[in-house]
């Protein structure tokens, strides 16, 4: 016996936000998963407990996932120990204002012969780090001033779904603040969906154009 289900407009749009809320939140998790396991095998080289950066994951996996991608270019025959390395020391430069850390981490890198492609990377992600604050910058937004704008960062790797959903249709207040709830119920943020909506919301307005 086949059963026919008729659903409406507005349940339709429903369950296709619920979706893209979903897929945004999946990536920001998966960020979140890396940068987990790379200060694991970090804390285990230099002999320091990081967990206290992990609940930054998926922050700081918006910015160090383009990292990761641009060390295994450069120098491809890094292992995972010492890229976890690399790219904690980059963390720590840009996100950690703790001295006594970062030396610890740079001493250790030096100790590994990797001050080179250390510093090519840590450039690198400064680039990236002030190309974003400009563009965030640029977008007018009301929260920025009350949060450091670097914990945006999330939304990074976020960014191609966002300019695809831009130019594909239509999107309400309504459906961004679903779309909003949906990413912040998943626990790995530091924001408020409060923020993510407004940011969600202007880089979309600014992609339609």
């Amino acid at each position: 016996m086949n059963s026919n289900f008729i659903i409406t407009e507005e349940q339709k749009k429903l369950i296709i936000n619920e979706s893209i809320g979903s897929e945004l939140g999946e990536i920001v998790k998966e960020n979140y998963e890396f940068v987990k396991d790379i200060l694991k095998k970090a804390s285990e080289q230099i002999g320091v407990n990081l967990e206290f950066a992990i609940t930054w994951g998926a922050t700081i996996g918006g910015l160090v996932g383009p990292l990761n991608d641009f060390v295994m270019g450069v120098s491809p025959e890094i292992n995972d120990v010492e890229l976890s390395l690399l790219l904690t020391g980059v963390i720590a430069v840009i996100y950690f204002d703790n001295k006594k850390l970062i030396t610890t981490i740079l001493e250790k890198i030096k100790e590994n012969g990797l001050e080179d492609i250390f510093k090519t990377t840590l450039k690198k992600g400064e680039e990236l780090k002030n190309v974003f604050v400009t563009f965030i910058q640029s977008l007018n937004l009301t929260t920025h001033k009350i949060i450091n704008i670097v914990s945006y960062t999330f939304i990074v790797p976020l960014i191609p779904q966002l300019f695809e959903l831009a130019h594909n249709g239509e999107f309400t207040e309504t459906d961004i603040r679903q779309i909003a709830l949906k990413l912040s119920s998943f626990g790995v943020l530091t924001v408020s969906s409060l923020i993510i909506r407004e940011l969600v919301n202007k880089m979309l307005e600014r992609f339609k154009n």
